[in-house]
């Protein structure tokens, strides 16, 4: 697929990406784009690509305790952490 469409520089340095761009590279709004300036001066707009947080979790090694994990193990945990939240509560922070 092929799009060629003109777009205008703002005085202040804007553009606006036109709509069948955005909708091609299903791009919404708070995506990055990435400029690229070769040494002939041509122009390449890359979007970044957002990673869902599965994603990015996908790129961590795998947690472990070195053993398999039990329901002891969770019920801990899941102790722990309310236990630091009822004291973060009661201090203030």
């Amino acid at each position: 697929m092929s799009i060629t469409i003109d777009a205008t520089l703002t005085s202040k340095g804007q553009f606006t990406l036109p709509a069948e761009i955005r909708q091609a590279l299903n791009l919404r709004s708070g995506d990055q784009l990435r400029f690229e300036l070769t040494d002939d001066l041509e122009l390449k707009v890359v979007p970044k690509r957002r990673r869902s947080i599965r994603e990015l979790r996908e790129l961590l090694p795998p947690l472990t305790l070195g053993r398999p994990l039990t329901q002891a193990d969770i019920d801990d945990s899941v102790t722990e952490a309310m236990n630091e939240q009822e004291e973060r509560v009661r201090s203030g922070r």
